[in-house]
């Protein structure tokens, strides 16, 4: 059976060290050729179609070390270990944004790339006159006074602890570094300042600075992502603000 396996595995996926180091070798060779201005079109679309192939026998070889690190998860799981910085850092790498395309013309550099991000989100972000949003025409609904009366009581304990375990708690933390499951695991002890913190906010009707601090993290949409608007962005918000939504 074992023997069945490996030349299954063989002739189906081939030696992925070998082809990985080849594939980085013919890109070397091409990044040598541009730097000696010999870059033709038929390079650059050499190139990305190596790029192409590349995240594919990592993404290979990244699933063979994934199988092959399960014992060592079942023994170590999340412990402060060689095993666990190693596959945070897989996945940090997996998830960095190499470069992107700019003008139609590939840029790798950090400044450059950075003013390409600044410059399309600030785009998204910026209210124009053009497409500016006039509501004062429009007549909204109001709630009963019954319901705007009980909106205006104080949070109580059980719905707090309600809506907090209706969050996901695996979902990445924002600025705090907190997740949710964090707060479910250890609520007996944390409860009594999550309350005085929603009650400093229905008193005064604000939230302390840094609270609604959020970072946008991009995602993928594509494989192998060229342009920014390949990226889908998300926000991870701090819990404490993702639990004043939900209560």
């Amino acid at each position: 059976m074992n023997v069945d396996l490996k030349d299954w595995n063989k002739n189906v996926f081939g030696c992925l060290q070998s082809n990985q180091k080849r594939i980085l070798n013919e890109i070397k060779d091409l990044d040598v050729k541009d730097d000696n201005e010999e870059f033709l079109e038929n390079g650059r679309l050499r190139r990305m179609e190596l790029l192409s192939q590349l995240r594919m026998v990592d993404n290979k070889l990244d699933s063979l070390s994934r199988q092959k690190a399960r014992p060592n998860w079942f023994k170590s799981g999340d412990m402060n270990s060689k095993f666990y910085h190693s596959a945070i850092r897989w996945r940090r790498l997996k998830n960095e944004v190499k470069g992107v395309e700019v003008r139609g013309q590939w840029c790798e550099e950090p400044e450059g790339v950075h003013r390409e991000t600044k410059s399309l989100f600030g785009k998204r972000f910026t209210a124009t006159q053009e497409y500016g949003v006039n509501l004062s025409s429009v007549e909204f609904k109001s709630l009963p006074l019954e319901i705007s009366i009980r909106m205006l009581t104080n949070f109580i304990e059980e719905e707090v602890k309600e809506a907090l375990w209706q969050c996901e708690g695996s979902k990445s933390p924002g600025p705090d570094g907190f997740n949710f499951t964090f707060i479910k695991n250890c609520w007996d002890f944390l409860k009594s300042d999550i309350m005085e913190a929603l009650y400093l906010f229905q008193e005064t009707g604000n939230i302390p600075n840094g609270c609604n601090a959020s970072f946008i993290a991009l995602v993928s949409k594509v494989n192998d992502p060229l342009t920014l608007d390949q990226f889908r962005p998300i926000f991870l918000v701090a819990f404490f603000i993702r639990l004043l939504l939900r209560c």
